[in-house]
């Protein structure tokens, strides 16, 4: 991985964007890939306390939203954040092209609220690469047969990243608050812990259910890719088909 010249997709979770701070982190990130020629896909998911917003609002509105009506809303979030990040971009200099869910064109099928994506043609986002260097592009949606919006669960940004890191042939990154994956959660549990240096699907599937979102592992596993999950430090934790590893870290 890290090849020089490979496109690399990036993810971006709701906890690093936190603000202009978080917005201004995130082209940081972006411009170190872009020095190392590579060009970027940066997929995003909504600003911190946005989605679970919008559910209260539509809950507040009707005890029982109509799902395709809740989906269409909640996916929202993740527009804005598409376009707060291009303004963002702009602002450093940096081109980019931000898509919309139907430009993306990523299809699904099922549950309006926890959709399964079913095909992505990388052509478009190709292209775009081609010409701008950075996509921007929505997490957690899609559009079914009929066009209407999907979003994929909880945390589905992570299997946007996915399925487009797949289709491009890319490097997958993402980028979360903690540093990698550990074996309990560090925000909760005291004392010096073990973080994992690289792990196989199966081991994160069965302690990183809180970090990684587990259709995005079950996803990762079936088509056997590999990904990083990367805190602010700039460690973290090296997915695929690898011999478990830990680093010793303090408290």
């Amino acid at each position: 991985m890290n090849a020089a010249g490979k496109p690399v997709v990036i993810k971006l979770g709701s906890s690093v964007l936190a603000g202009p701070r978080g917005f201004a982190d995130g082209v940081d990130r972006i411009a170190r890939f872009l020095q190392d020629g590579r060009s970027v896909c940066v997929v995003v998911s909504a600003t911190p306390g946005t989605t679970d917003g919008l559910w209260r609002d539509a809950h507040a509105l009707a005890v029982v939203p109509r799902p395709r009506l809740l989906g269409s809303l909640l996916a929202t979030g993740e527009q804005v954040s598409v376009s707060l990040l291009g303004i963002a971009l702009a602002a450093r200099g940096i081109e980019s092209e931000c898509l919309d869910v139907a430009q993306l064109d990523l299809r699904v099928e099922g549950d309006p609220l926890d959709a399964v994506p079913i095909g992505l043609s990388g052509t478009g986002l190709s292209a775009a690469l081609g010409r701008a260097g950075v996509v921007v592009v929505p997490g957690f949606v899609g559009r079914d047969a009929s066009g209407a919006i999907h979003v994929l669960g909880r945390g589905g940004s992570d299997l946007t990243a996915l399925v487009i890191a797949r289709t491009l042939g890319a490097e997958c990154v993402l980028f979360k608050d903690v540093d990698g994956l550990y074996e309990a959660d560090p925000k909760t549990q005291p004392g010096p812990m073990r973080r994992y240096v690289q792990a196989n699907w199966e081991e994160v599937a069965r302690v990183g259910g809180d970090v990684v979102q587990r259709k995005a592992i079950d996803f990762a596993r079936e088509h056997r890719l590999e990904f990083a999950i990367v805190g602010p430090s700039g460690v973290g934790t090296q997915v695929g088909e690898l011999a478990v590893r830990y680093a010793r870290v303090a408290s």
